[in-house]
């Protein structure tokens, strides 16, 4: 069993490794298809997922649909920076508290 997990936010492959950074991957050679052990969030090697081609080119096209169709809200009136963006380990990294947006 490998610990998936925990090589994500190894500190001596990742700078801050337990912040949320995209912006690490901007000049990066690391990628999401499995080459690259450091960063193996689908599987890697014969495991890695089946779905990986239709959904790396299907994402981008519903995500962008679902914000142009909808003016996106937080409740209450919460601003951004109020949210709490705390993790919970598993098989995958979840939010401890679930986002919740309301669509307009």
């Amino acid at each position: 069993m490998v610990n998936v997990w925990a090589i994500g936010r190894d500190p001596k492959v990742w700078e801050n490794p337990l912040t949320f950074s995209p912006e690490r991957f901007l000049n990066s050679s690391v990628d999401y298809k499995g080459n690259d052990f450091e960063f193996t969030p689908i599987g890697a090697g014969r495991r890695i997922c089946p779905g990986l081609p239709l959904g790396s080119r299907v994402v981008e096209l519903i995500i962008a649909t679902l914000i142009h169709t909808f003016d996106w809200s937080l409740p209450d009136g919460m601003q951004p920076n109020e949210l709490n963006m705390d993790e919970r380990p598993g098989t995958t990294l979840v939010r401890k508290h679930p986002l919740l947006l309301i669509p307009n």
